[in-house]
């Protein structure tokens, strides 16, 4: 039986990698928090959610970002239906070379309707450390 974190983040990605902002948004739950070293947004409703993910979205156009991979998960469960991620990204361009990774600590909940990102922290993005890193 495959890991349900893995096929969930699997899937997640996969959002991602379609440019489609709603359901990126469906991943997560309402009021959700976001986080990272410069700041922190709550947002209440899954229209707030949509909107900010266009937003992430329109950046990684600018990128040329063609792929977001999964490359580690580590899930602890902490409760029936409460558990904690820590994901390893790693964003590729449309040629496949590796533009940056990072790590994301997400909390998760299962209020009945499947798992869904409650907090969401990013944590600092890393450059390749070599030039044309294959993000492959």
């Amino acid at each position: 039986m495959a890991d349900p974190f893995e096929e969930y983040f699997g899937n997640y990605a996969a959002a991602f990698d379609c440019f489609d902002a709603e359901r990126i948004a469906s991943y997560f739950s309402c009021p959700c928090l976001m986080v990272n070293d410069e700041f922190a947004v709550a947002l209440a409703t899954p229209e707030e959610t949509v909107q900010n993910m266009k937003g992430l979205l329109k950046f990684h156009r600018t990128q040329n970002v063609g792929r977001a991979k999964v490359s580690e998960i580590r899930v602890e469960e902490l409760a029936e239906n409460l558990a904690m991620g820590r994901v390893l990204w790693r964003v590729s361009d449309r040629e496949g070379v590796l533009l940056w990774s990072w790590l994301n600590t997400d909390n998760l909940v299962d209020h009945g309707s499947g798992w869904k990102i409650a907090v969401s922290t990013t944590h600092p993005a890393a450059p390749p450390t070599t030039p044309n890193a294959s993000g492959r």
